[in-house]
């Protein structure tokens, strides 16, 4: 996730809701660029190319465990949809942490932004506690707190079960992964062609896919991406809901 994390992380000296956004979305669009090089990479490469490289060198570690053409096709592919999940994890928590911080300060210190030790110390405990939280104490924390609710708080909770079921089961759904209806839900956004008024427009539109135990979890490649959009629309609303937390307790000028 290295590459994908952003370059600058926020310092006491810098942060601010504007530095935090430029950041995250930064390291999302990298996320998403990535995401559809590699995908068009697997659509277009062939045997031939393959092949050649696998050769390139003239030794291999391991010759007899060499993969083929097809079956690395499909490795490359379930390794791809397994770190698109993960880097959408990281990106949101680091998110998260960052909006924790700055509301932290806000709450804190409010207009004095000089501070004293003991504030220090409040936002130091206060900070590493949550960074340790799990996803879903952070939104309990964010909402406690500050008042912020997250409107798309079960698609986060989807990558988190879908990461689980990728990394623990290798893709297979088992009975510990589903809830009470027999179905493992994963929700994200996905952009459809709506037609209103006799005009087709593209929007922003709720989708799911349901999965039984037994079943592979294997998403197309625009379940992929629209998985990034969630989110970049994810990252919209916490962004806003900062926006609001901090005009009020700081003001227009704040």
């Amino acid at each position: 996730m290295s590459e994908n994390s952003p370059a600058n992380q926020p310092t006491e000296g810098t942060i601010s809701l504007q530095a935090i956004s430029q950041n995250m979305l930064l390291g999302l669009q990298r996320q998403y660029d990535m995401l559809v090089f590699t995908l068009a990479s697997i659509r277009n490469e062939d045997p031939t190319t393959y092949n050649l490289y696998s050769s390139l060198a003239r030794v291999m570690p391991l010759a007899p465990a060499h993969l083929p053409h097809d079956k690395m096709r499909a490795y490359s592919r379930a390794l791809l949809q397994r770190s698109t999940v993960n880097d959408l994890i990281v990106l949101s928590v680091e998110c998260m942490n960052h909006c924790h911080l700055l509301c932290t300060f806000i709450k804190e210190r409010g207009k004095n932004m000089q501070g004293d030790a003991a504030s220090d110390q409040r936002i130091s405990e206060r900070q590493t506690a949550f960074v340790k939280a799990s996803i879903q104490e952070k939104f309990s924390i964010l909402e406690r707190d500050f008042n912020i609710v997250c409107e798309l708080e079960d698609s986060l909770f989807s990558l988190a079960a879908a990461i689980r079921v990728l990394v623990n089961n290798h893709g297979q759904v088992t009975n510990d992964d589903i809830s009470p209806d027999g179905t493992l839900v994963l929700e994200f956004k996905a952009v459809k062609d709506v037609v209103e008024n006799g005009k087709t427009t593209p929007k922003l539109v709720d989708t799911s896919r349901s999965f039984k135990p037994g079943e592979r979890l294997e998403l197309s490649d625009e379940e992929l991406i629209g998985m990034n959009i969630t989110v970049a629309k994810f990252f919209d609303g916490l962004f806003r809901s900062v926006d609001f937390f901090g005009t009020n307790h700081l003001g227009n000028n704040g």
